[in-house]
């Protein structure tokens, strides 16, 4: 497994992915043609993240090798930003190089080096050199060449320009023909305060000939930090440029190399987890980060990428689209208000197909849509990336329509309202289903038990219908697609909603319906296939899943047209037919047809008559049906069901001409009037007028009597009695 791109600066020219060894080797082409005895501060400038530390780094690795220039490297970060450490430790490593002499210190009592109560020596032996006066007598004692507090009142000692004088012509014969080049990063990390403590200390103490510092800062935030400790009206930039004689830019890298670097490393990525994209994917990747691509300025912002998508592509492979993954992460990652705005506004900017947006349920022809979409806070550059990412978005200012829904599901494309969400949570197996999940589930299609186990464990009500695609879109996997099938109908029998058609969606029950046909479309054995399902089914006792089941066979296999087509020869459909009508009459045998159902069984009289005639199915009736209250129960039963958009309740329709016909073609109708106009009950309303009959159409009140639930009340069957009553006498 590879590592996380560390922030940590290289080291060596084979990591050097922005030919920062060419400037490198410039610059020290310019230190060396300082005189032994000058000395400069150089300014090395360029933003944080930059590359200025690994580009010192290449410097140094460089000098390595030079005999004539010795290179000392600080970091002002590290030492706590003190100036007396930070001095007191280029002079110890200059002395360090040129005498091979450490000056030495003692560990305090909590094993700190180099901290305000450290003893130590003067580097160089400057102790020998430079008298201790009464001013310094109270703070430092001598003893033996140590002083007490050195490190931290080095600036002190050193202030004097009696002081200064000695030190200089000290270090000086030292250094004689050498050149030393001090290099102090992480300047910009520091306050502004300490900034001018150190700034000070090498341009008035250690300004030694032959010794000359370096200097990678950021200098915009240098000379800010700086003037905000300045008198008021001084200038932080005239405060730098006094200090640093010889200012000198990074080069700025050009935005083709560093799409360059990062292209190579997300390229590395894919190679690592096997994904491939195909052309169409990459150039769309390609069209979509060049809207982005003036976020990336550094090496730096190359890193964060890189490290996120280490992250998110393993868990992501296979899941959500690697295209849309990459892009939506350089977007959190550095526009954070644009990242927000797509997360928030899923509706607005998502195909509904399958799981309609409430909010604009009823904007047929978006209006609504645009005026939500040109209230966006977001720039001409965003609304581009919000067109290409998400084409409903794209729709609503030109002309094209992305008609193939499908494409977007089977990419896993954040357009799509399947996988939108997964874009920006982790996986919850109660709402999403993974990929991985899936393909395990297909490819246990021939071992019954297992396959019947995990589909219990992973699929539920909440994303059985995206699970359900992902079967097909994974379909050439499965082994034995009816084992698969008759599985997935036990599965949705458990859901107590199996039925339920939520506003404008299938229930789960005809959803399914129609998704075993896509997966049984590759089957050589439709006829065995079919029957087998209501043969399943039967055995089950799942008596109102049967005429479902039947009605499927019976209207796809006309539709030729349709895309859900079964396609059965006539003698295939007539064979089916025969063994519908034969399972119908068993249960008839034994009284399993529900005279008085509230569920989809009453379908059975339908194909009852349709495959057989309505002898049987009049005797059946007239057998289970003879009492006014079993007739009004009987006819109920075929009323229809109607639920408002946007509300849960269900409601029953009125009993209409269509309606009155179908029950006519399952039993003389004049068999249940003669039974209903022979109860006292009913009686009276012979012919009845059509303005005093009740219709459930009026009936909007949540707690109306049209609502599911009330037909066998007292007042919902003379509602009914009154209805059918008038409808006879109509048609008699």
């Amino acid at each position: 497994m590879s590592k996380y791109t560390s922030d940590q600066p290289i080291t060596e020219p084979t990591n050097d992915e922005f030919n920062r060894a060419v400037f490198a080797t410039d610059f020290i082409k310019i230190i060396s043609n300082f005189k032994d005895t000058e000395s400069y501060v150089i300014g090395l400038y360029g933003k944080w993240g930059s590359g200025k530390t690994s580009t010192i780094n290449l410097i140094l690795k460089q000098l390595a090798s030079k005999n004539d220039i010795y290179s000392i490297s600080i970091n002002a970060w590290a030492l706590g930003g003190d100036h007396e450490i930070i001095l007191w430790d280029i002079l110890n490593q200059i002395s360090t190089k040129l005498t091979d002499k450490k000056a030495k210190t003692k560990r305090a009592r909590f094993g700190h080096l180099l901290n305000k109560v450290s003893k130590a020596e003067l580097p160089f032996d400057l102790s020998s050199e430079i008298p201790l006066d009464s001013s310094t007598k109270n703070t430092m004692n001598s003893s033996s060449g140590k002083i007490l507090n050195t490190v931290s009142y080095l600036g002190q000692i050193l202030s004097s320009s009696d002081n200064i004088s000695l030190a200089r012509n000290r270090i000086e014969s030292y250094i004689k023909n050498k050149k030393i080049i001090v290099f102090i990063d992480d300047l910009d990390r520091l306050p502004g305060k300490q900034i001018i403590n150190i700034l000070r200390s090498i341009n008035t103490i250690a300004d030694y000939g032959g010794i000359s510092y370096v200097l990678p800062i950021d200098i915009q935030y240098v000379s800010s930090a700086v003037e905000e400790q300045l008198p008021f009206g001084q200038s932080g930039s005239e405060f730098i440029e006094k200090v640093i004689q010889l200012p000198i830019d990074l080069p700025t890298l050009t935005q083709e190399k560093i799409d360059h670097v990062l292209f190579d490393k997300i390229n590395i990525l894919l190679i690592e987890h096997k994904i491939s994209l195909s052309e169409d994917e990459i150039q769309r990747f390609q069209r979509l980060y060049f809207e982005l691509n003036k976020y990336i300025k550094s090496p730096r912002d190359i890193n964060k990428i890189i490290n996120v998508l280490r992250f998110r592509m393993p868990i992501s492979n296979t899941e959500i689209n690697i295209v849309d993954l990459i892009i939506l992460e350089i977007i959190r990652l550095f526009d954070k208000h644009f990242y927000e705005i797509i997360k928030t506004h899923r509706d607005l900017l998502i195909n509904h197909i399958h799981i309609p947006s409430v909010k604009y349920r009823l904007d047929s022809h978006n209006k609504k849509r645009t005026i939500d979409a040109d209230k966006l806070d977001i720039n001409s550059d965003q609304k581009e990336i919000l067109q290409q990412l998400f084409p409903a978005f794209d729709a609503l200012y030109t002309n094209t329509n992305f008609s193939n829904k499908d494409t977007l599901r089977k990419l896993k494309r954040i357009a799509d309202e399947n996988y939108f969400d997964l874009f920006f949570a982790s996986l919850d197996s109660e709402i999403n289903v993974s990929n991985k999940q899936i393909l395990e589930i297909v490819r246990l299609s021939d071992t019954p038990d297992k396959l019947n186990k995990a589909l219990f464990s992973t699929i539920n009500t909440n994303n059985f219908d995206f699970a359900l695609r992902l079967i097909i879109d994974n379909i050439s996997l499965v082994k034995d697609t009816i084992t698969l099938s008759t599985n997935l109908l036990d599965l949705v029998d458990t859901f107590q909603t199996k039925y339920d058609s939520p506003g404008l969606q299938l229930s789960p029950f005809s959803t399914l319906l129609l998704r075993i046909n896509d997966i049984l479309r590759g089957s050589n054995t439709k006829l065995t296939d079919y029957i087998t399902l209501l043969d399943h089914n039967y055995q089950k006792k799942r008596i109102e899943t049967l005429p479902l089941l039947i009605r499927e066979v019976d209207v796809y296999s006309e539709k030729k047209d349709s895309k859900f087509h079964i396609n059965l020869t006539e003698d295939e459909l007539a064979e089916y037919k025969k063994h519908a009508l034969e399972i119908i009459t068993s249960l008839s045998v034994n009284n399993e047809i529900p005279v008085a159902s509230h569920d989809t069984s009453n379908f059975l009289y339908t194909y009852w008559v349709k495959y057989g005639d309505k002898t049987n199915s009049e005797k059946y009736i007239k057998r289970r049906v003879k009492t006014a209250t079993e007739v009004l129960d009987f006819i109920s039963q075929f009323l229809g069901k109607a639920t408002t958009l946007g509300t849960s309740i269900a409601r029953r329709t009125d009993l209409n001409s269509s309606t009155y016909e179908s029950i006519n073609s399952y039993v003389d109708v004049s068999y249940l009037y003669q039974i209903l106009i022979s109860d006292s009950t009913y009686n009276q309303l012979m012919n009845i007028k059509q303005n005093a009959i009740d219709y459930f159409d009026d009936m909007l009140d949540e707690n109306a009597l049209s609502v599911v639930g009330n037909e066998q009340s007292a007042e919902f069957r003379l509602i009914i009695a009154k209805q059918f009553i008038y409808l006879y006498e109509q048609n008699t």
